[in-house]
């Protein structure tokens, strides 16, 4: 720990130092001429009924005169009203793990007893960090791409948006997107259930939310989707392949379908959203292109990936007890996946001198989970959280029975959300974790986050 304490100060000073000297704000509060949280009410990582009428509408609010954007089809010349700008969004985070497990029930040490990972301490500026170009390019078609880094490369993402206006407040439309990371619904999806990664309400997604957690709304996902959205239904249908653009997509490679639907109603002050989803169908996929760590070690083949999901979710925002809160459950009745030849996505190089066994993503499992989040907030910068989160993984786990029920477990987590200024804000949060496992001790984790968008 006494190099991430050495690395802190300095680190967290500079830090606050840009931050400080930031005076732009994110690409579509520049687009729209409004402040971030004319879309995000609570939180930035939250979306209002503002927000997500924008994010429906293709991203076509702009001011009179979009000439200041990056990309401006009126500065350019180009005869259009394109308004396309970029934005950056850095992120310092501090984990510390307290006997914090694998995925195999243990805890790793060095051979000097020095626990590793998060159980050390991490500390990590800017790791997962993010640069957007987003916005309005043409009528009725809006674009939003992401580049991060992962592994030491340059990862690129994005989704392209066409909408229209069934009514005055409603719309319809369909959407083609990339990820490798967000998941399956990452197309179209508005609410902080946990559908789509970058909504939620806590950074610890893993032990917080129930879809992200059995790895239902995380992830590889290359798609099309269609959705219609009104004042009362958001419906969506599409099709996906779990593997990112990158990943050496296949013609002939099927697609599973998905669909989800939500209702929206008014009662007082509060707005209740009560939905559902699934996915069910069989992509084939290269194994080496699922798990890039398997290149060179096994045979390149083909292997199909069968995926049954369904789910319940809920969300109610509004004001309670006359406090801005927000309150979500997802749960996860079953999120299965089966492969026909397993035995693709497993190395193992025993009795060799360098002995080596990998066994790759995807794999054959099998999970249930439920989760509860609630956030409200006493001051309008300061928001305050706790969650609950139940996660059954019915394995099989044929090649690793030490991973049988390792990650079963009930997950009580804290925290607040501090806002210093629209664009910059702090995040802090406590999992205490109990396994099911007896042979498992209890386990928990303490998470720091500083986020400054422009």
């Amino acid at each position: 720990m006494k190099k991430i304490h050495s690395l802190i100060l300095p680190g967290a000073l500079m830090f606050v130092a840009l931050a400080e000297s930031l005076h732009a704000v994110p690409a579509f509060a520049k687009q729209s001429g409004l402040e971030c949280f004319a879309c995000h009410s609570l939180s930035q990582s939250t979306l209002n009924s503002v927000g997500r009428k924008f994010a429906r509408s293709s991203y076509m609010m702009t001011k009179e005169d979009g000439s200041s954007s990056l990309i401006s089809g009126q500065k350019m010349g180009l005869g259009t009203d394109t308004a396309l700008n970029a934005s950056i969004l850095l992120k310092a985070r501090l984990e510390k793990g307290y006997d914090v497990i694998n995925g195999k029930g243990e805890v790793i040490e060095t051979q000097d007893e020095e626990e590793v990972g998060a159980n050390r301490g991490v500390y990590e500026m800017f790791k997962t960090s993010t640069a957007h170009l987003g916005g309005k390019v043409v009528s009725h078609v809006g674009a939003l791409m992401e580049l991060r880094e992962k592994e030491g490369k340059a990862v690129f993402g994005g989704k392209v948006i066409s909408s229209m206006n069934t009514d005055d407040s409603s719309y319809a439309g369909i959407t083609l997107y990339s990820t490798d990371n967000y998941g399956p619904f990452s197309g179209m999806e508005n609410y902080a259930t946990g559908l789509y990664k970058p909504l939620r309400q806590f950074e610890n997604h893993k032990l917080t939310n129930a879809a992200q957690a059995a790895d239902l709304g995380t992830g590889s996902a290359t798609g099309l989707q269609a959705f219609y959205a009104g004042e009362v239904i958001f419906a969506t249908i599409g099709a996906y392949v779990p593997l990112h653009h990158n990943d050496e997509i296949e013609a002939s490679t099927s697609m599973i379908p998905f669909a989800r639907l939500a209702f929206e109603q008014n009662i007082g002050n509060l707005n209740f959203i009560i939905g559902a989803y699934g996915l069910k169908g069989t992509a084939t996929a290269y194994n080496t292109s699922l798990d890039s760590s398997l290149s060179g070690l096994v045979p390149r083949e083909t292997v199909e990936i069968e995926k049954q999901a369904y789910g319940l979710d809920l969300q109610i925002e509004g004001d309670f007890l006359t406090l801005p809160s927000l309150f979500t459950a997802n749960i996860v009745l079953n999120n299965k996946t089966t492969l026909d030849k397993p035995g693709l996505m497993n190395y193992d190089s025993w009795p060799g001198p360098n002995y080596e066994d990998i066994y790759g993503e995807p794999y054959d499992s099998e999970d249930s989970a439920y989760s509860l989040s609630y956030e409200f907030y006493p001051t309008p910068a300061l928001g305050l959280k706790l969650a609950y989160l139940h996660l059954d993984d019915k394995g099989p786990h044929t090649y690793e029975p030490d991973k049988i029920d390792a990650k079963d477990k009930d997950a009580y987590s804290v925290g607040f959300d501090y806002s210093l200024r629209q664009n910059i804000a702090f995040s802090m949060e406590y999992s205490w974790v109990r396994p099911s496992r007896e042979d498992i001790q209890d386990y928990s984790d303490l998470l720091a986050v500083m986020t400054v968008a422009f």
